[in-house]
């Protein structure tokens, strides 16, 4: 039907663009009015109507490179690009601080299954002074010998500082959450790809679960069962499934821009 290739060019246009609402309304009307000129003229030159479509947008230009045209150049971020990468990273952020409290909640069922020398225990070689090993049997007299005390302090560590990060990621989220639904009607224009904030997770996550996940191994091997790897097993657990979450947005975002090129 004529008209649909430049609908379908004008909507992947929108996609590309950046820039103020009105700049970008400006640049899709002026688009539009050009390219239905070109194709008037393309008709009057003996071509069908679709020909003519597909002849104007070809001599306009790709979405990606109008857009490129049309950007006035800074040389600094306007403030609503710098609000959405803060708003980005944010997010980011508090989903970093319920993933370590989620770790420590799994690291808690660890210790309540495998033991404290599980969960945090020292690896071979390692040894206290008679004034420290003093200090690890205050805090846990029913242990009987400093080594299995020490990895009792540690495993409360492990979970009490990660229970507190996870708390302390919740409030964060609840303020992002609180701070996008306050200016949820206002007009925008997105400045970064649907894609970015989940590839950056993705990355960052999947990066934290091959680390984690080495060093669990690694702690595995040195002393099977009594080298403290619960606290990196049960963060490369918690990384992995984060790291997975943000790869399927990633695939989704990227399925719904192909979907738009499609169209066009």
């Amino acid at each position: 039907m004529s008209g649909d290739r430049i609908e379908g060019y004008l909507d992947q246009l929108l996609l590309e663009l950046r820039g103020r609402a009105t700049d970008v309304r400006r640049v899709l009307a002026e688009t539009k009015e050009h390219l239905r000129d070109a194709t008037a003229d393309g008709v009057a030159a003996g071509l069908s109507p679709d020909e003519a479509e597909d002849q104007a947008i070809s001599r306009f230009g790709s979405p990606r490179t109008v857009a490129r045209r049309f950007a006035p150049p800074r040389l600094w971020l306007p403030r609503p690009a710098l609000a959405e990468m803060a708003s980005a990273l944010v997010l980011l952020l508090a989903v970093g601080l319920l993933a370590i409290g989620a770790s420590g909640l799994l690291s808690v069922a660890f210790r309540a299954t495998l033991g404290d020398r599980f969960v945090a225990a020292d690896l071979p070689g390692v040894a206290y002074t008679a004034a420290r090993c003093r200090d690890f049997q205050e805090y846990h007299p029913e242990q009987p010998t400093c080594d299995r005390a020490a990895a009792a302090h540690h495993a409360d560590e492990v979970e009490t500082y990660r229970i507190a990060a996870g708390v302390l990621g919740a409030v964060v989220l609840a303020g992002w959450w609180l701070v996008r639904r306050r200016h949820r009607g206002e007009p925008s224009v997105a400045w970064l790809p649907d894609e970015m904030v989940p590839l950056v997770g993705l990355i960052v996550f999947g990066g934290a679960a091959l680390g984690l996940g080495v060093q669990a191994t690694n702690a595995l091997a040195l002393d099977a069962g009594n080298g403290g790897a619960g606290q990196w097993l049960s963060a490369a657990v918690v990384s992995l499934v984060v790291a997975l979450a943000f790869g399927r947005e990633v695939l989704r975002a990227l399925s719904v821009r192909s979907a738009a090129v499609a169209g066009c």
